[in-house]
């Protein structure tokens, strides 16, 4: 406790304190009446960060982060699957990441946006896909052998342009597959593609909600496309959610697709045998037990009948047989379809 002295010292502020700004010495009677720290207080104040609890955050930094290393991996294989199909040259980048409510984004989309819901079995809910309307007409243009001229803005999608469109989305789905592999194994399946905003605006609920943009180019032209993710369905993989796990998915895979080729050359250097089957006949046992060198037996293939050759144990090819000089020889003449190597073997 302090002695009455001690206490008479302090109100009439003759004790020195030492100032923790550096400042050195200062008196507490000047301290407590000097209005600075209260500036201190305000600027401080400033730090404080407003939090929406009506709408709050539910994607962590770590999470969004491995969101978008995992789509900036499908951006490439898009980029390099999807031109074969649509037959024109075709990329894709992430440009921009948001969170918020679906409701709230669906009021940016225009009247004519088709929604195409994609189940992430086993995760939950749906993940919802959108392209610009001047790429999808594009895309359109050249898939059926056109794309001379360039997209009109205001054309509108007819009940077969969805179809089409229905189906390069589906394309998209084994490149969806491969990039998530790297946090968990799902089986992407396009369930539905509407332009009914509120049945999609129910379907999503209030859940939150990540966008993910896409900057699309076709030759020339450049447009968006979208996927919406429902912070529900990421919940069961939270923890492989994280960017050391999709990097780490990501060495490994060049590591698998490495070996796999090696493993391909050594397959090359493998020897295979090949026999030619020449026929066969029926005999009672005791023909059989009475078979002695010189007999000739009569067998079911006829002489300008094809002969079947086996690879190993199964039959791939028909043959015609020959000689080439003094050894007998089997002259490849067509490859056997499954139906017919099921006939062959069963012979």
């Amino acid at each position: 406790m302090l002695s009455q002295g001690e206490v008479d010292a302090l109100l009439e502020g003759s004790i020195e304190i030492e100032d923790r700004d550096g400042q050195g010495d200062v008196n507490l009677a000047d301290m407590i009446n000097d209005e600075k720290p209260k500036a201190k207080v305000q600027e401080n104040d400033k730090r404080v960060r407003a939090y929406n609890f009506w709408s709050p955050n539910r994607f962590s930094k770590e999470q969004i982060k491995a969101i978008e290393l995992l789509h900036e991996d499908l951006a490439e294989r898009l980029s390099s699957s999807l031109p074969s199909f649509i037959r024109t040259e075709f990329r894709a980048r992430v440009v921009h990441m948001e969170q918020g409510k679906f409701g709230d984004f669906l009021k940016d989309m225009s009247e004519e946006a088709l929604f195409h819901l994609i189940s992430l079995a086993p995760l939950p809910s749906y993940m919802i896909t959108t392209i610009s309307s001047d790429i999808s007409t594009l895309l359109l243009e050249y898939q059926l052998g056109g794309g001379e001229n360039k997209a009109k803005k205001d054309h509108k999608l007819t009940d077969i342009d969805r179809s089409l469109i229905k189906g390069i989305v589906s394309q998209m789905l084994n490149d969806i597959k491969a990039a998530w592999t790297k946090v968990a194994a799902i089986e992407p399946v396009l369930e539905d593609s509407t332009a009914n905003h509120r049945w999609v605006q129910m379907m999503m609920g209030n859940d939150r909600i990540l966008m993910i943009t896409f900057e699309v180019e076709v030759q020339g032209v450049t447009g968006a496309m979208s996927m919406y993710l429902p912070f529900k369905t990421i919940k069961p993989i939270m923890k492989a959610l994280s960017p050391h796990v999709v990097l780490a998915g990501k060495r490994q895979q060049r590591v698998n697709e490495s070996n796999q080729e090696e493993l391909q050359e050594s397959l090359m250097k493998v020897t295979l045998p090949l026999r030619v089957f020449l026929g066969s006949t029926q005999l009672t046992v005791n023909d059989f037990l009475e078979m002695q060198p010189g007999d000739v037996l009569r067998l079911n293939t006829s002489v300008n009948r094809d002969v079947t050759m086996y690879a190993g144990d199964r039959p791939r090819f028909s043959a015609q047989l020959g000689k080439v000089g003094s050894q007998l020889a089997a002259q490849i003449t067509d490859v056997l379809e499954e139906g017919q190597r099921r006939m062959s073997t069963a012979s």
